[in-house]
């Protein structure tokens, strides 16, 4: 087996690439340079053979056309003669032999390309004839040409293109001449008839060369005459066009080139075409484009030929620099793998040659660096020497079967130092042969690896393992209760999933700190660790929630729950330990959400959200709680979301409406209403605030639905501005803690009463006194800058809550409404009596308005009224009613009074 090859000095390998890429380079642009100039030659060369076909098919279609115009000029003179003759003589009568008939003879007889010549009267009648006795009272009325005189006073003169006559199916062209009488009138015509015959013969006296082709055309592109004549023969009236002269004739030139295929012989040709003056005849001469190029396609191929043979000899003159610059290239490199040799034990590496029998013969210094083995305590002795003890002999063993099938061997192994240290190593040993392919000696390459050993285990145990309590994260987590649920359906045991939330923890944070909550976290984590089993698995999933899987509990669920219910207790009796922290003694209890996990039917995320609820659940119910999971609970939960989604689309459907509720004051007059927010619900119907509101504040909604209801109360004080009856009504809407403390929330009233135009005084903001716990600040300064826009400000629920006399009095209020929890009872409980009583006196003190909820009897309103409240609202006086039942309302008690 040959010894593997010392890789390439990578500045000689960078050269040598170099040098090669120059000379392709060279060779490749000079290559294209003078396919450049052989393309320009060709180009050029064709383009004097296309100059030269154009110039000679001018020159060509120029003697047609002369030729052409001296034909009609003497045909036109004979015309001229007969008409003198007519106008001296008088018109023939018809049949009648006169001069005028012998003149049409001999004028015929002295022009050889005419066949016939005629006169016709002003009415369209033969009257002469000079060859054609037959044609003499014919009515030639309706033709084209006859008519062209008869309508057109200034035509003197006219060349027809080809015609053809109804009792004549061949084709001729006619030149005609006006007649006139003495006065000037028109007498009729002179015509002479020519056959394309006659051209034809004249084209084959002019004779055509090689490819070359002339035709006459007419002016509707109608064939005259062509030369040469076709095998197959083309009669005079053949029609010519093709889209590409059509095109051509449409730009309404006198002549053009055009190169297009020929329709009568299927042959690419170059023509010139041209119109003879004053004529409807077109003159197209035209050359074979593949004959006429047939020497210039002779010089390319020569031209291509030379062109290769260039780029073969520079293509071997290439290939003979670069084989040489290969050999001096291998001969450096050989000089280079010397020098590598030499000072290949000063590398990074650990390095080590063995005999074939595995005793060592050298090391380099970075191996005794590694190992604190010394090279002369290494050498002579076994490799086995470095052993850590960490693999066993059937490893070792499929290690050299490698190295002797393949030559080599690589990988992570664990070896053994000096000082008794294991640590981890990347090995490569290399087994070396002898040109006969007997085995020599082995070349170990070595790097300790211990440091990437203990970056990946850092970087496990970020991934997997909770960075403050070590324990496991919820990933590890998802990856054991996958496991589990796989085990539960092989094993047929039940197990348990535990959720715990520590009661209160935001409060230790907030109060002592985050160092302190850490340091209780560790704890709760250790004492939780060493109660439980070491195959149940503990981990954070959060801030202070912790989740435990226990697996293989019971055959039976109720076993299970029971175990597991017991499990948790003694968890809960754990952390309520006092603990001592930072000199603070510390008591914490723990919620616990239960559910047992009984198959792989249920996802691993529908046993969390299980869990989850469950923790819900015995949060709701207070501290140390525990609760298990219970059906009921998801059917809750869904109904929730169900309703959260609802909620949510229910601004954009038009869902939201107000109800009005009436105050009234001491003789019954109703002097304002509170706009009270209902859901229209497309299934349920209309839907209370006490369903909706919590989740409204819970998702932030309450923000855009608030600014829905502050709108609707504006534009509904804006249309009773102008009704009578209605102009004195103030409307009273509840404003969310959390819409009012909207940074931009004063803006977007002032923006709602100027969009409305509605009168600011007549609105009223009921807020409750949760607003003022916190930024109570922030609050009345908002107070009093919609106070100075005319708003005014009603206290809700006074007396449920915090009641603190000292903001009641700092701020701009402008009145106070009862609870009706209070109001119902002042005639039963002495104790409610009192608060209402209290309060009473409170807002009189503070020169604020009253009024009292939730009147529903006279009994009440009396009392009220004994004790100096004077403004009442209720079902005495009428529920929270739509838009239209308030109205009416209000008319039928305006007319009560």
């Amino acid at each position: 087996m040959p010894q593997p090859v010392t890789p390439l000095s990578a500045d000689l390998a960078k050269k040598y690439r170099h040098q090669r890429r120059g000379a392709l380079t060279i060779y490749g642009v000079a290559l294209l340079l003078l396919l450049s100039i052989f393309v320009w030659i060709l180009y050029e060369q064709y383009r004097q053979e296309i100059q030269t076909i154009e110039t000679r098919n001018a020159a060509r279609a120029d003697v047609v056309v002369e030729w052409a115009k001296g034909v009609f000029a003497q045909s036109g003179q004979a015309l001229l003669s007969v008409a003198e003759l007519v106008q001296l003589e008088g018109m023939p009568t018809q049949g009648e032999y006169s001069a005028i008939q012998q003149a049409l003879r001999n004028r015929t007889r002295s022009v050889d390309w005419v066949d016939d010549i005629g006169v016709i009267d002003a009415e369209g009648i033969v009257r002469a004839s000079a060859l054609s006795a037959d044609s003499i009272g014919r009515d030639l009325s309706n033709s084209s040409f006859f008519k062209a005189f008869r309508d057109t006073e200034d035509r003197n003169e006219l060349v027809t293109p080809l015609y053809s006559t109804s009792h004549d199916e061949r084709y001729y062209l006619y030149q005609a001449r006006r007649l006139t009488r003495d006065n000037g009138e028109f007498n009729g015509i002179a015509v002479a008839r020519i056959s394309p015959a006659v051209f034809e013969r004249a084209l084959q006296r002019l004779g055509v060369s090689s490819g070359e082709s002339i035709a006459l055309v007419d002016g509707e592109l109608k064939l005259i005459a062509r030369l040469p004549i076709l095998e197959d023969p083309i009669t005079a009236g053949w029609q010519v066009d093709s889209p590409e002269t059509l095109a051509m004739l449409e730009r309404d030139v006198d002549k053009w080139s055009l190169r297009v295929t020929s329709p009568l012989d299927q042959r690419e040709r170059l023509f010139q075409m041209q119109w003879i003056e004053e004529l409807p005849l077109l003159v197209v001469v035209g050359e074979d484009v593949q004959l006429q190029l047939a020497n210039w396609r002779q010089r390319a191929g020569i031209l291509a030929g030379v062109m290769l043979l260039i780029a073969l000899l520079g293509a071997w003159g290439v290939r003979h620099y670069l084989n040489r610059l290969r050999f001096e290239h291998r001969l450096h490199q050989s000089e280079a793998e010397l020098r590598i040799s030499a000072t290949a034990f000063q590398t990074h590496l650990g390095m080590l040659i063995a005999d074939a029998n595995g005793h060592v013969l050298k090391v380099n210094d970075t191996f005794t660096r590694i190992t604190g083995y010394s090279e002369a305590e290494l050498v002579g002795k076994s490799t086995r020497m470095l052993n850590s003890g960490r693999h066993d002999s059937a490893f070792y063993r499929k290690l050299w079967q490698r190295v002797q099938m393949a030559g080599s061997w690589e990988g992570e192994i664990w070896s053994r130092r000096k000082n008794g240290d294991v640590f981890p190593e990347w090995l490569t040993i290399s087994a070396v042969y002898d040109p006969q392919g007997a085995l020599t000696h082995y070349v170990a390459t070595m790097s300790d690896i211990s440091e990437s050993k203990a970056a990946e285990q850092e970087i496990h145990q970020l991934a997997f393992y909770d960075p403050l309590t070590g324990l496991a994260n919820r990933r590890l987590f998802m990856d054991r209760m996958e496991a589990a649920l796989k085990d539960v359906n092989r094993h047929a045991r039940w197990g348990a999933l535990l959720f715990i939330d520590i009661d209160n923890f935001k409060q230790i944070n907030d109060s002592l700190g985050h160092y302190v909550g850490d340091q209780l976290l560790q704890h709760l984590a250790r004492l939780m660790g060493q109660m439980l089993r070491e195959t149940d698995t503990l981990a954070r999933l959060g801030s202070d929630e912790f989740a435990v899987l226990i697996e293989g509990m019971s055959k039976s669920r109720e076993h299970t729950a029971e175990l597991a219910e017991n499990i948790a207790q003694k968890l809960q009796d754990l952390i309520r330990l006092p603990v001592m922290i930072q000199g603070e003694s510390l008591n914490v209890t723990a919620s616990i959400g239960i559910t047992v996990v009984n198959d792989h039917t249920s996802s691993v995320d529908d046993y969390l959200q299980q869990a989850d609820m469950a923790l819900f659940q015995a949060k709701s119910s207070g501290r140390c709680a525990l609760s298990f999971f219970d059906p009921t609970m998801q059917a809750e939960l869904l109904a929730r979301v169900r309703l959260e989604n609802e909620l949510s689309q229910a601004l954009a459907n038009e869902e939201w409406r107000l109800h009005y509720q009436p105050q009234v004051d001491q003789e019954g007059r109703c002097i304002g209403v509170e706009g009270l927010l209902r859901w229209q619900h497309p299934e349920r119907g209309l839907v209370m605030p006490g369903e909706f509101i919590p989740l409204l504040e819970s998702t932030e909604l309450i923000n855009p639905v608030g600014d829905w209801v502050l709108e609707a109360a504006c534009q509904q004080l804006a249309q009773w501005a102008h009704k009578p009856g209605f102009a004195e009504l103030s409307v009273a809407v509840n404003v969310s803690p959390l819409q009012f403390r909207q940074v931009d929330f004063v803006n977007k009233v002032e923006s709602i009463l100027q969009r409305t135009s509605a009168p600011s005084h007549r609105l009223k903001l009921e807020v409750t006194e949760s607003l003022f716990v916190e930024e109570r600040d922030d609050a009345r300064e908002k107070m009093r800058q919609l106070k100075q826009q005319g708003v005014r400000f009603s206290l809700d629920d006074y007396g449920t809550g915090y009641s603190s006399l000292a903001y009641l009095a700092h701020l701009p209020l402008d009145q106070l409404k009862i609870d009706q929890s209070f109001v119902q009872q002042v005639i039963d409980s002495k104790a409610n009596a009192a608060i209402v009583e209290s309060t009473i006196a409170l807002a009189q003190s503070l020169s604020l308005e009253i009024v009292a909820e939730g009147v529903e009897s006279n009994a009440q309103q009396a009392w009220l009224l004994a004790h100096g409240c004077q403004t009442y609202q209720g079902f005495l006086y009428g529920q929270p009613m739509p838009l239209d039942d308030l109205e009416a309302w209000l008319r039928h008690e305006s007319l009560a009074f």
